[in-house]
């Protein structure tokens, strides 16, 4: 188990997921090893694996809301949201105390668009655990998406002074910025990311949305084809739907590379 765990917190879910099933072998209801596999099968994208270890653990240790949280993450990534917000209701029931239960709720319902009662589950899931800065990171998320984008960057900002600096939250802050119309300090932003960071596709995209919004078209197109070669078929749908863009709809080189 102590090899498995040390592979899990690097990342390794392949060979971590190898030695919890040795463990499962010789004790099938291991309850940690249940778990921790439930989470492996999860990040190696083998949802319905993850989703029969989650039911293994729920038979053995019934209400158990760390298998209810795994399940409902395995039935969201499958396009089952119905059955995840239930499997995170199920959770939330069996124990109202289990913070990342409310967290991973509030993310579901983030992505469905129901912001406000995102915004409550995730307020909750903080209040349980304060500590937490991913948590607080979400909610700024939320709150930015809800068009509360002054809010949203108080709470970054906040969010940096307490716990310091970290690539996730200053790149929000960057796109909180930009979504007031501050494109100019939200370049200055983005472009200061370090390390493997200022390569993200997410980082990219949202410096040509930037210069595009500041009218210099020849550099938003060539961080567009840039965006756009490391995930195509996101990046070009994503540019098609963005309004900062029309006024490039005319311009061939952005009709090329989005595919319109």
């Amino acid at each position: 188990m102590r090899q498995a765990m040390i592979l899990m917190k690097k990342g390794q879910y392949k060979g971590a997921a190898g030695l919890f099933r040795q463990v499962l072998r010789q004790d099938p209801k291991n309850r940690e090893a249940l778990y921790q596999m439930g989470m492996a099968l999860n990040h190696l994208k083998k949802y319905s694996d993850a989703i029969t270890h989650a039911d293994m653990a729920l038979g053995a240790y019934p209400g158990d809301p760390r298998a209810y949280n795994n399940k409902g993450k395995a039935l969201a990534e499958m396009g089952n949201m119905q059955g995840a917000v239930q499997c995170y209701d199920d959770a939330i029931k069996s124990d109202p105390k289990y913070y990342e239960s409310y967290f991973n709720k509030g993310v579901l319902l983030t992505k469905i668009m129901d912001y406000e009662e995102a915004l409550q589950l995730m307020e909750k899931a903080i209040s349980l655990n304060r500590k937490n800065p991913v948590l607080h990171l979400h909610r700024a998320i939320i709150m930015g998406k809800m068009g509360k984008n002054g809010e949203a960057l108080k709470v970054l900002e906040k969010l940096e002074r307490r716990f310091g600096a970290h690539p996730d939250v200053t790149f929000q802050r960057g796109i909180q910025l930009s979504e007031m119309g501050e494109h100019q300090e939200a370049i200055g932003i983005f472009e200061g990311i370090e390390g493997g960071h200022a390569d993200n596709v997410n980082v990219i995209y949202a410096l040509a949305r930037s210069r595009a919004a500041l009218g210099q078209h020849d550099a938003a197109l060539d961080l567009l084809k840039r965006a756009v070669s490391k995930s195509p078929k996101v990046i070009r749908a994503w540019a098609r739907d963005e309004d900062i863009f029309e006024p490039l709809h005319g311009d061939e080189r952005f009709r090329r590379i989005a595919k319109m």
